[in-house]
């Protein structure tokens, strides 16, 4: 019967290509031809225009990833143009001294500049590559295409030996065996439940699955029978025992209210997965308000921060709750994303509060952050699963009638580090995840007198507070003091670049001196005083090893 559908499915599609409608004087062509009945096509046809449907939305959802990613990608070309000028200008400087340049600076420049000139073809190839794209997929949107069985394994054919196949004709054979691996049937609840799928309930929890088939297939049926005053008969076959581990109640009432089930038949190796679709209503949140307090939650890319707060705004209990998805496969990751949705409803649902998170564009901040931040963020931003873990939320939510409340994201992170950590002694999660639960019970976040940031060292450092202005909005403040730390991060870095420098060149003298007077050249940087100096910058190759929690388990802060 998959590859019945199959068939039919793309001769469908090749005929709405060609610029026919979808009329009866098309269905009728179909049903000698293939042997179906007018339902049976009715149901290929919407799973194509579904399948259609998905192309031009995911299209759509590429597009504004992709002009996120090239917007993105001219600001650090603009950027990288700005910083090359600068370089270029501290070069003619030093090369115009009568006294001589500092050879030191000199060279740290030009090394600079070759940097920044390498990065600069990187970041123009990348973009050229980004534009590209952005036309291929508006083309997708105009004029949507469909490969049927996959276009990996569709360009598996023209590498057969690195793919594993003998010869074309195996390739074949898993491509067809492919294109006809699954076949969806659509509830109707004025056929009871569905016209081509029955389920019967038995006594033992199992279930009896009748399916019947086109006329096409009516030599592979199990029985036959003809309707009264039918010219045609149907044939059906019968699948005995099948159980369904979870769900099975939820099925049983369905069958009971002759509510619409949906089947989608999947082949899944050397066997076939049943899975059936149904509309379930779930009663509304039994916690409404924050009278008892509110759990923040903060994502983050290794796990979940959560913390509980009193209707006062001040955090009872805090839990981190590992999310590890770096080097997990999507089942796994989707069963992590899924435990740690589920232990934050657990812990609402104990303390009866409303659970409050960020609502983020996580597609945006990755195209974002894969720009600015390199190969490392790019790596891990790969697995971080934000949009799992935000469907997962609100299921769970649902499940168990918890009410969830969406905020807006800015500076929640800033919020916490400045107002919250030291005080309460929390960790920057855990206080981010106390700001995003004060956000959506609408309390103050007002900069405290003296604003102390914390840097990525431990180290704390106190800003001038911006003048506050009541007819302004008050993250215009906090946007301002975002900007002060970040200056305070650039400097430290630039610091920390020239202390390298320095260190790198002082060693290098001292072992030249060393290797003159007969001392090992590893004497000289073990007691140098300049460690003294260059503080954490020394330890910037130094290798933590550390033991991640097992994923089942909370870890109360």
């Amino acid at each position: 019967m998959a590859e019945l559908n199959s068939r039919v499915e793309r001769k469908l599609h090749a005929e709405l290509e060609k610029g026919r409608k979808w009329t009866s004087d098309l269905s009728l062509s179909f049903y000698d031809r293939f042997g179906i009945s007018a339902k049976n096509l009715e149901h290929v046809y919407r799973n194509l225009m579904g399948k259609v449907s998905a192309v031009v939305e995911n299209s759509k959802a590429q597009i504004e990833m992709l002009e996120t990613k090239i917007a993105s990608k001219k600001a650090n070309i603009v950027r990288a143009e700005k910083r090359l000028a600068t370089v270029g200008k501290t070069i003619a400087k030093e090369m115009g001294k009568k006294r001589g340049p500092n050879e030191a600076k000199l060279n740290e420049a030009k090394k600079e500049r070759k940097r920044l000139k390498a990065a600069l073809h990187q970041h123009r190839r990348r973009l050229g590559i980004l534009e590209q794209k952005r036309i291929e997929t508006l083309r997708q949107i105009n004029h949507p295409t469909l490969c049927f069985g996959s276009r990996e394994l569709f360009s598996a054919q023209h590498h057969l030996a690195e793919n594993g196949y003998k010869d074309h004709a195996a390739w074949r054979k898993d491509w067809q065996d492919a294109r006809a691996s699954q076949f969806f049937v659509e509830g109707d609840s004025n056929e009871g439940g569905n016209a081509f799928v029955k389920l019967f309930p038995r006594e033992d929890g199992l279930f009896d699955v009748e399916v019947r088939l086109p006329r096409a297939l009516n030599h592979l049926a199990d029985k036959v029978e003809r309707p009264n005053r039918s010219k045609y008969v149907i044939g059906s076959i019968d699948l005995l025992g099948v159980s369904f581990p979870h769900g099975s109640d939820a099925l049983r009432q369905a069958i009971k209210d002759s509510r619409p089930l949906s089947f989608r038949f999947q082949r899944d190796g050397k066997s076939w997965r049943l899975l059936v679709m149904l509309k379930q209503e779930f009663g509304e949140a039994a916690v409404y308000n924050f009278r008892d307090g509110a759990l923040g939650v903060d994502l983050n890319a290794d796990h979940v921060a959560a913390t509980l707060v009193s209707a006062d705004g001040n955090p009872l209990q805090t839990w981190r709750i590992p999310l590890v998805t770096v080097g997990r496969t999507a089942d796994q990751r989707q069963d992590s994303v899924r435990q740690a949705a589920a232990a934050v409803t657990k812990i609402a649902s104990e303390f009866q509060v409303p659970v409050v998170a960020e609502s983020l564009d996580f597609a945006k901040k990755k195209a974002e952050l894969e720009s600015c931040k390199g190969k490392r963020y790019a790596r891990m931003l790969s697995s971080f699963a934000y949009s799992q873990f935000n469907k997962a939320l609100e299921r769970a939510c649902v499940r168990r009638s918890i009410r969830l409340v969406r905020v807006n994201p800015p500076y929640t992170s800033l919020i916490g580090s400045v107002k919250f950590a030291r005080r309460y002694g929390l960790s920057v999660h855990a206080a981010a995840a106390l700001s995003i639960a004060r956000r959506g019970m609408g309390m103050s976040e007002g900069l405290p007198q003296s604003p102390e940031v914390t840097l990525g060292s431990g180290d704390h450092v106190t800003l001038e507070r911006p003048v506050r202005n009541a007819r302004r909005h008050v993250w215009l403040s906090w946007r301002e003091l975002a900007r002060g730390r970040n200056a305070v991060l650039a400097e430290r870095a630039r610091t920390r670049r020239e202390a390298r420098s320095r260190h790198s060149s002082q060693s290098v003298q001292t072992a030249v001196r060393g290797a003159g007077t007969g001392l090992a050249p590893s004497s000289a940087g073990r007691c140098d005083p300049s460690l003294e100096d260059v503080g954490p910058a020394a330890w910037v190759g130094a290798v933590a090893r550390f033991v991640l929690p097992e994923p089942d388990k909370l870890v109360v802060v």
